[in-house]
């Protein structure tokens, strides 16, 4: 019985344990959307890297690259697509001089 017990215990444990590993080894584009928000620091066409270093691309359909700046303060949603972050959505936060006309 003890035998038994013991034996049910370790099997858990190692699907516990192996449950984790699976998750940690998903690729990013499985993992689903992610959120962030940042300063804009730099801007090279539809690229954006914001202040903590992350390089984002914002589609076309996300936002026009002339309605964003550097540093405007932005929250992006995003999804990794072939290594690469994608916006999903874009709201601005924070206008880099104030709000200015479009």
């Amino acid at each position: 019985m003890m035998r038994a017990l013991v034996v049910t215990i370790a099997l858990v444990a190692a699907g516990a344990a192996g449950g984790g590993f699976l998750a940690m080894a998903q690729p990013a584009s499985a993992q689903g959307t992610r959120m962030i928000e940042g300063r804009i620091v730099s801007l090279q066409g539809n690229q954006v890297m914001l202040n903590n270093g992350t390089m984002v691309t914002i589609p076309r359909d996300v936002a026009q690259p002339t309605e964003i700046d550097q540093g405007d303060t932005i929250r992006l949603n995003y999804e990794v697509r072939n290594g690469q972050n994608v916006a999903t959505s874009l709201q601005m936060m924070d206008r880099a001089g104030g709000l200015r006309p479009r």
